[in-house]
């Protein structure tokens, strides 16, 4: 479905610069109540999914700055998030033994198996949904990368 149908848009875009803005942001937000629908499937919000992918990948305790830095979401509230992946098993909190003002968070074996089974579903989901091929979804990813001036 073309960006103006989905909208209920008649009148033309200013310009193609305007119609790709418009159609990142609606782009987004439909792919992000995608994904919140299969994360909810396993218990997680986008951002618990985020912290959680950051600390596997990590492969070692880091701070909740750290996290704070690699998050997509800027704006999030690193600290109540991993609070509350604390109070579901998925990560712990240890002071950290070199700055004891900081705290260090390590993901747990429970939260591992919860991304392997995610990590089984994802890429007949992301396939199923996006109905791009490999090769448009590493051009398109490219573009996005050149749009942000990477």
């Amino acid at each position: 479905m073309k960006i103006e149908q989905a909208i209920n848009q008649t009148k033309p875009f200013t310009n193609a610069y305007e119609k790709l803005i418009v159609n990142m942001i609606y782009t987004s937000t439909w792919l992000a109540a995608r994904q919140k629908e299969l994360l909810a499937r396993y218990s997680l919000t986008m951002k618990q999914y985020n912290i959680l992918r950051i600390l596997r990948g990590a492969g070692t305790p880091i701070s909740t700055a750290e996290i704070r830095k690699r998050m997509l979401d800027k704006m999030s509230d690193a600290s109540r998030i991993v609070d509350r992946l604390e109070k579901k098993d998925f990560v712990v909190k240890r002071v950290c033994s070199e700055d004891h003002r900081k705290v260090d968070i390590s993901i747990t074996e429970k939260s591992l198996e919860v991304l392997k089974q995610i990590d089984r579903v994802m890429p007949n989901w992301q396939a199923s949904l996006l109905k791009l091929s490999h090769e448009e979804a590493e051009q398109l990813s490219d573009l996005l990368d050149k749009l942000r001036g990477s």
